[in-house]
């Protein structure tokens, strides 16, 4: 899989245990994803907010072809990749 539409972003703040949970289990599998610290992607962050019901920064947060997942598990990763 290529840097696409099909790219994965897990936006994430460091030392969060789900945000770490989540990474390593994309890694594990071999997902293929870009980790984005809020703090690195002001414009990412404030998208993150927007898409957030109280305008949160919420770790992780995971865009998948323009959809935003908070907190998801591995497997509402995979389903949102496959277009569910």
């Amino acid at each position: 899989m290529t840097w696409t539409d099909e790219a994965v972003t897990v936006y994430y703040k460091p030392g969060c245990p789900y945000s770490t949970t989540l990474r390593a289990k994309m890694a594990a599998t071999r997902l293929p994803h870009r980790a984005v610290r809020f703090a690195d992607d002001p414009e990412g962050a404030a998208a993150v907010r927007a898409h957030h019901p109280e305008g949160w920064e919420v770790s992780p947060t995971v865009v998948v072809r323009g959809r935003y997942l908070t907190n998801p598990s591995l497997r509402e990763v995979r389903e949102a990749m496959a277009g569910r």
